[in-house]
């Protein structure tokens, strides 16, 4: 069986992203931005799940992956089924449908974990609370996924925004299957600002999101 694999949809070749300078690892680009990240990551788990693979690793492209290791991940597995770096233990479902909005905001204590943005020359960490600490939603930057948990977990389809809500939703789907939804001490640093302003693609995926899971 092969160990672990890291996925990434990128619009560019897979040597000039971020991604691969950051890390030696196993890398898959097959998506050039034309496909929702639910089909694309669902390529992914597919492809896992043919070639045997006992763990996924979901990242963005334009992610640096400081302090990757196996045994890292290895140890964080003994405790959480799906691992990101940051997330909330509670949820209150209602718009803007952000995580850390959902999530009670910095002050609240429910939001765990850290993520850094900028580039080379200028990094600014943001940290959300303590970790490691089992949550019920994840951000989608780094995603790590165990082998029974994505052979019966795929991300959502149905969802019309190509780019929102996969993290989200797939995070609440293994949280409601019994599986542990976890934060650990893995430091990323995101050369995307973030959401920068709300699109009409965003609202309907979170039109979508918010009716789903509203209904549960």
């Amino acid at each position: 069986m092969i160990k672990r694999m890291i996925f990434s949809a990128s619009a560019v070749d897979g040597a000039d992203t971020i991604l691969h300078k950051s890390t030696n690892k196993m890398i898959i680009f097959k998506n050039k931005n034309t496909q929702s990240l639910h089909s694309t990551y669902n390529k992914a788990i597919d492809f896992s799940i043919q070639e045997n693979i006992e763990n996924l690793v979901l990242v963005h492209d334009d992610v640096n992956i400081e302090n990757f290791s196996d045994l890292k991940l290895d140890r964080l597995f003994e405790r959480f089924d799906v691992v990101g770096c940051a997330g909330t233990t509670q949820v209150n479902l209602k718009p803007p449908a952000l995580w850390h909005i959902m999530g009670g905001g910095i002050e609240s204590g429910n939001l765990h974990g850290a993520v850094a943005h900028g580039d080379g020359n200028r990094r600014v960490m943001t940290s959300f609370g303590s970790y490691p600490k089992r949550v019920v939603m994840l951000d989608g930057v780094f995603l790590a996924i165990k082998r029974k948990v994505f052979k019966k977990i795929r991300f959502d389809e149905s969802c019309p925004s190509k780019w929102h809500f996969y993290d989200l939703d797939y995070s609440m789907q293994c949280h409601k299957a019994g599986f542990k939804v976890g934060v650990g001490d893995i430091l990323v640093t995101h050369q995307s600002p973030g959401l920068a302003s709300l699109s009409k693609e965003f609202y309907k995926g979170q039109e979508w999101f918010l009716k789903k899971w509203k209904s549960k």
